[in-house]
């Protein structure tokens, strides 16, 4: 895997905004960089029409952009309707904001089931509706604005994740044709599976990974080779699928993404 298709996330890091994520992948030579749409970091309120527009001229120098819906207070899935809706304008504002700069894919979380809601089915179905709902009205908004959206598996935590397993992701892709996958190492670890399986049963969906490590245990983001993730075996198995997009390092330590870059370059 060239550096042109590696990219790295952009977190909310103390001396670390926006621009500093922008440099650190040019002085990479990375091929990607991936905004977040969460205030502090790429949030549409906040981006002033000068920063707009130094983002779209990053094309021009071979940087190109993808964007990930808000995470923080935002659940396309959540039992208050209010909470569900306010929700889904965050994803379309954002959804207009990726358009605006030329990012060419925005990745999404699928929502979560409050722990407490789970002993119960009509629940579960309840937030599998409201997300099928989100996608309906997401979905064609995207294929106007020549978005792709990427759903993300989600992995192990006191809520839980309503795409969590390649039957689960496989299941809203065959619903929804003009949906793509995101499939996020560091996720699926913290459940036990397996990256090899998981992407060849994604095959031609899959246009966007996400990389970092931990110990199986919670979603900690580390760099390559701190946790037990099975990274050299996601790379893999991706060169043995033809993958062809872009492989984002969502690791916020500065240090540890640049020896994780050294790392997949040495493969």
């Amino acid at each position: 895997m060239d550096r042109a298709q590696l990219g790295l996330a952009t977190f909310h890091r103390p001396k670390m905004d926006l621009w500093s994520w922008v440099e650190l992948a040019q002085e990479l030579g990375l091929g990607g960089v991936e905004l977040r749409a969460d205030p502090g970091i790429a949030h549409p309120d906040e981006l002033s029409p000068s920063e707009r527009r130094k983002l779209r001229d990053l094309k021009t120098n071979g940087l190109n952009l993808s964007l990930h819906m808000p995470i923080h207070g935002v659940n396309l899935t959540w039992p208050v309707r209010s909470v569900a809706a306010a929700s889904l304008g965050e994803v379309l504002d954002a959804l207009e904001l990726g358009a605006e700069l030329s990012a060419d894919v925005m990745v999404i979380h699928p929502g979560r089931v409050p722990e407490e809601y789970l002993p119960f089915p009509s629940w579960l179905e309840r937030s599998r509706d409201l997300l099928r709902f989100a996608l309906s009205l997401l979905l064609p908004r995207a294929e106007k604005l020549g978005v792709k959206i990427a759903l993300e598996n989600l992995g192990n935590g006191r809520d839980r994740g309503l795409v969590q397993t390649a039957e689960e992701h496989l299941a809203l892709l065959s619903e929804f044709p003009e949906l793509w996958a995101c499939f996020d190492l560091g996720h699926l670890h913290t459940l036990g599976g397996s990256p090899r399986s998981y992407i060849r049963a994604l095959s031609s969906r899959l246009i966007h990974v996400h990389l970092h490590d931990n110990h199986g245990d919670w979603d900690a983001h580390l760099p390559l080779g701190e946790g037990t993730a099975p990274w050299r075996e996601t790379l893999a198995a991706l060169q043995e699928s033809g993958f062809s997009g872009r492989v984002i390092l969502e690791i916020p330590d500065p240090l540890g993404l640049r020896l994780s870059v050294q790392k997949i370059l040495s493969q």
